[in-house]
This record gives C-alpha cells, structure tokens and sequence, in this order.
C-alpha cells in the first residue's frame, strides 16, 4: 500500500515484481498494489500480508490499519505508524551525511534544506545533513513544508520566498526528488540559474520527477530492490508465523548520480559565475571568447585573470573541460550517432571529437561507450 505518484513507491514496487521474479518458491502469493484512498474497499479475510508505503498524515487511514489482524512491514518507517513493529528502510541518516560530502566536496560554503515537516524520514535526512556541515563549521538554511500538505508534486506556501533569500551561491539539499523538481520550477520563475547561483540535490532517482525540468535533478539513489527483498522476507516470515530476526533492516543509500543540477564548482565571482553560464548555453554552437567578453561587457585581460583566479584555468579550458563532459555524458547515456554527439558538444565533426577525446580522455570514443553504457553497468543484487 502507498501512494504511487512516489518514486519511492514505485521503486519498492518493481523491487517486489523483480524479487518475485528471481525467487519462485514467493510466486505462490498473488501480489497487488492498493492507494491510501482504496483502504475501505479491502476485504482482509483475503490478504495474507502487506507491505505499507508512506501513507502521511493520515489518522483515519492509520487507525483503520492498526486494527488490522494481518502481517505487516513498513518500507518507510513513518512516525504517523508506531504500531508496525517491523520495518525495511533506507538508512536516513546516512543519506544526509553522503549529501553533504558531495556538496562540500563541490566547493561550496553556503547551504539550505529544503524538506517535509510532516513525515519523519524526511526530517531525519535533513538533521543528518546539518549534522555534517556542523562537524565542519558550517550550516545550513532551512525550509520545510507543512504536515498537512505533505508533499507531493507541489510546492509549499513560502517556498519562493524562502529561495530568494538564500544566499548565493549555495547547495540545496531536497528531502526527496519531488521537492528539488518543485524547488527548480521556482528558481526557473524567478530568474535563479541552477546549477550556477544554486546548485540542487534531491534523493530516489525518481524516473519521473528526476528528468521533468531542465536541468536534470542530481540525486542519492535509494536502493530500493534490495529494501523490497529485505521486507518481504520478512513479510513472509510473520506470515508463516515465525519471529524475523530483527525488527528493523537498514539499507544503504547509493553513491551520488551526478546530473546538470550540481554539475558547477561554487563560484564567488559573479562575473565568473557568467561566464560559467555562458559557456555551458552556447556550448553546442560553439564558444567564441571574444562573443563572450563582448557579451559579458568585460575585458579579455579583466575577464581571463578573474576566472583563472577563481577557476584555476583559463576560459578556454573550462569550455574544453565542458565538451569532454557533455561527451562523455552522450556517449554513455544516449545511443547518438558520433556525428550528432560531435555537434551537441560542439565540435566541428565527429573526426575533431575523435582526436580531442583520445587526447584528453586517452581512449577512443567507440570503447568509451562500450565500457560506460547502462547496458553493460546494470547489475541485480539480490
């Protein structure tokens, strides 16, 4: 049971259909999905046992399911359901502490939380991140939505608000990818470049809401197949009516998928932060740097010695830097063509992107994309 507008949700969901498929001896169970709203219309006598999603703050639904005589295992661990005394989750607190190492680790000295006051794994994520940045002598600005709209896809009142006041540049840690996709649609209403004035992290790898606004959510991958298999082994235990040995399996979060909303260095410079922005927008069609000094208003010489300061390199570089990424990013996650991957990174032909990757990459583009595409890196553990 929960609600499967959730990446979460559905990921726990296709972890069950996988781990039914792999292990025949569960097919004998008929497994199907039901929604908060749906809870009256069950007919227990026919249930042998369920997995509960989060449901939010919902009484009326939490005390109809606590009056329940069957087996139950929480996937969330939800406050709201104290009641279910076995539990197969994602470590929180180690979600926010891999959080803040990313974005510490990307130079940036300014940070936010953007959260949900109503559910206590989202509220745990946060604590731990600011945990972290406090180990380190920072802190970290935060927001969080009320209980009583725990959530989804909207944002909540005071959002805009809050974002504009936020101190840039600064790293934004989102409770999950639903709020870091709201959190960019307002940064996109109200002028505020991401990744370049704030950078956004969210968490699921939600297949939906990750992808939905430009640029693309950078997230902490919940591993959801592996929480699926640990909650329903022990789903099955209490059915057959034995004791699991623990009452609560915590599982790791991933490592951090880097996507364009993080992809930026924390920049003081405002200038630089510009010129950032510049060669990352007209990267396909090519970065003249006497058309960007010329738009940015600036001297090359003025231009050039700030950015070498900030940067450690000079313009140039930093465009090459971003077509060897923007490369490698096409070449592993597209099946384009070397002639449209050449133009999209804005090289003058695939044979001009052959001899600059080999020379900065040291391996050819065709054993590039053998090597780093998601058909040779998917794995299933079980």
């Amino acid at each position: 049971m929960g609600d499967l507008s959730i990446g979460y949700t559905r990921g726990v969901l296709r972890g069950v259909a996988q781990t039914l498929e792999l292990q025949p001896t569960l097919q004998r169970y008929a497994v199907y999905h039901v929604g908060p709203e749906e809870i009256s219309q069950i007919d227990t006598r026919g249930v042998a046992g369920m997995l509960v999603a989060s449901l939010g703050n919902q009484p009326h639904i939490h005390n109809a399911l606590s009056k329940w005589k069957i087996p139950m295992v929480s996937v969330v661990g939800d406050q709201h359901m104290p009641w279910l005394h076995y539990c197969a989750r994602t470590d929180n607190e180690a979600l926010g502490r891999v959080a803040a190492e990313h974005l510490l680790g990307l130079g940036f000295r300014r940070f936010a939380f953007l959260g949900h006051g109503g559910h206590l794994a989202m509220v745990c994520r946060g604590a731990s991140f600011i945990a972290a940045l406090e180990e380190r002598n920072f802190s970290a600005k935060c927001f969080y939505g009320s209980a009583e709209r725990a959530g989804r896809r909207w944002w909540p009142p005071g959002m805009r608000e809050w974002i504009k006041k936020v101190e840039k540049p600064a790293a934004v840690f989102c409770c999950n990818d639903l709020r870091a996709n709201a959190l960019l649609l307002a940064c996109h209403r109200l002028g505020i470049r991401v990744p370049e004035d704030i950078a956004v992290l969210g968490v699921d790898d939600d297949d939906v809401f990750g992808t939905l606004q430009r640029p693309h959510i950078s997230t902490i991958p919940v591993q959801t197949q592996i929480i699926a298999e640990n909650a329903l082994r022990m789903l099955v235990q209490l059915i057959e009516g034995k004791t699991p040995p623990q009452s609560l399996s915590l599982v790791s979060p991933g490592s951090v998928l880097t996507r364009a909303s993080t992809n930026s260095m924390a920049v003081e410079d405002e200038l630089v932060r510009d010129a950032l922005a510049y060669i990352k927008q007209n990267l396909a069609e090519g970065v003249s740097i006497k058309r960007m000094v010329s738009e940015l208003n600036v001297s090359r010489p003025t231009l050039e010695k700030r950015f070498a300061a900030a940067m450690g390199r000079s313009p140039a570089s930093e465009t090459r830097r971003q077509q060897m990424e923007r490369t490698c990013d096409l070449l592993a996650n597209t099946e384009l063509s070397m002639p449209m991957v050449a133009m999209r990174a804005g090289f003058s032909s695939a044979q001009q992107l052959s001899v600059s990757f080999k020379r900065y990459i040291h391996q050819s583009p065709t054993r590039y994309r053998k090597e780093h595409s998601p058909r040779v890196r998917r794995e299933i553990v079980l």
